[in-house]
């Protein structure tokens, strides 16, 4: 297993919960690991929209999901943790993302049973998987990642963004005894699912994902020890947010200032290092 996987692992197994920002490109992802976050995540949603320009339906392929993981992979230190949506088509198609992924050094992958094309979970347009082909879809993910041990998959089930809490607690128990590493029920959003969920999935670990919706407090969540909270919104808003700022100082003839300088972006690329193998 390699040192980013066994890092990650070694987090999956320990008491602590860990917040986990989405990076959309190499340079988010260093800025997160600099302000000492121990983990990253490349989330389909931040992805498609900063780095392609699209959105989270199904429209960006498999090569730019692998071809954009190993560009913030070679830039961090931090295990990165990779949105793989369905696994974009049949089982041949998800083993071969697990493997290229892999290759790519995606540290783990999030797999969901939702049905390819699959749907951003915000829209309330989800069409969940059957529940056999589901299963067979982590059980090839399984396979794929076992062959090398380099790779982790995390179960994602939709089934609550259709409104069933009973069907995610059944989905990520059958998941977890398929072997995945984590289970991830997305649209989580008041303090009883919580609840229900902690209850109902004791030694799992789960992971959740923090939007503006919630109804509850980042509190009640270390209590209840979810092991990864994902931040997978917050830095693309915070970027359309400041350029959109930016935009508006420019248009009205006034200078933008800032905090970060050019000196501090070179800073932060490393570039003294590349100076000085340019000039020897």
């Amino acid at each position: 297993m390699n040192k980013k996987t066994s890092k990650l692992k070694k987090f999956l197994n320990d008491k602590n919960s860990y917040k986990v920002p989405s990076c959309h490109d190499p340079l988010t992802a260093k800025l997160i690991e600099k302000k000492g976050f121990k983990v990253s995540f490349i989330g389909g949603f931040a992805l498609s929209s900063a780095s392609l320009g699209y959105p989270d339906a199904s429209i960006i392929t498999q090569k730019e999901l692998v071809d954009a993981t190993r560009s913030i992979c070679n830039q961090t230190k931090n295990p990165i943790i990779v949105d793989a949506d369905t696994g974009f088509g049949g089982l041949a198609n998800v083993y071969k993302t697990i493997k290229d992924l892999e290759q790519a050094g995606a540290s783990a992958v999030i797999l969901e049973d939702q049905i390819f094309p699959k749907r951003c979970a915000l829209t309330k347009k989800v069409k969940l998987l059957d529940l056999k082909k589901s299963e067979k879809r982590i059980k090839t993910a399984i396979k794929a990642s076992k062959e090398n041990n380099n790779i982790l998959i995390f179960a994602r089930t939709d089934a609550l963004s259709v409104g069933s809490i009973k069907e995610s607690i059944k989905r990520a128990k059958i998941f977890k005894k398929l072997g995945a590493h984590a289970v991830f029920i997305t649209g989580i959003n008041s303090l009883r699912e919580i609840k229900l969920i902690k209850q109902n999935l004791k030694k799992i670990p789960l992971i959740i994902n923090i939007t503006q919706d919630i109804k509850f407090n980042i509190s009640d969540i270390k209590k209840s020890d979810f092991k990864f909270i994902l931040y997978s919104q917050q830095l693309l808003n915070s970027y359309i947010d400041t350029v959109n700022a930016t935009l508006k100082l420019i248009k009205n003839n006034k200078n933008p200032k800032f905090k970060n300088k050019a000196s501090d972006t070179l800073s932060l690329l490393n570039f003294k290092k590349y100076l000085s193998i340019e000039n020897n």
